[in-house]
């Protein structure tokens, strides 16, 4: 298919894509977007088609699935941001929470203490994982079976956990 006679068709098919698009929005502008976006993907995919005569049924099912995907992705950062209002809600904010670095600071201070409470090599162990080492370099580095190691962590975090309960309430 030639370039031209593929920017008739999707030119032809634009006013069609339009009127379906009203069926998941009336938003002019969301719209505009929807129709937009089905017709790059259509352009993007537009080898898998082949002189297709059914040009309009594809490019709705592309429309639709974009609209599912958009729709979906609103709905994750809806949940995501209410439950973040929540969270600050129950921490008893009512203004938009600001993180405080020096509480932070403390935290982390403390936790370090504590690790010095524990024999070295578990201290130091549980740093290296905070800092991203995976249970297999941990386990190649202290020469460990890797079961070993996350169990010694798990014990770790279970620990702290207890001694710092006044951070949770």
């Amino acid at each position: 298919m030639e370039n031209r006679e593929m920017n008739l068709q999707m030119n032809e098919c634009r006013s069609t894509l339009q009127k379906l698009a009203y069926k998941f929005t009336n938003d002019p502008e969301d719209i505009q977007d929807l129709v937009q976006e089905t017709l790059f993907r259509a352009l993007k995919y537009v080898d898998q088609f082949f002189q297709n005569p059914r040009l309009i049924p594809w490019l709705y099912v592309i429309m639709k699935n974009v609209y599912i995907n958009q729709f979906r992705q609103q709905q994750q950062k809806y949940t995501y941001e209410n439950f973040k209002t929540s969270e600050y809600q129950d921490a008893g904010c009512i203004e938009p929470f600001i993180v405080s670095h020096v509480e932070s600071t403390l935290v982390v201070k403390d936790i370090y203490n504590l690790l010095k409470r524990f024999p070295q090599q578990y201290g130091e162990m549980f740093t290296k994982f905070i800092d991203g080492y995976k249970y297999s370099e941990l386990s190649d580095y202290y020469n460990m079976p890797e079961g070993t190691i996350k169990s010694r962590i798990h014990i770790i975090r279970k620990s702290l956990r207890k001694k710092l309960v006044n951070y949770h309430q």
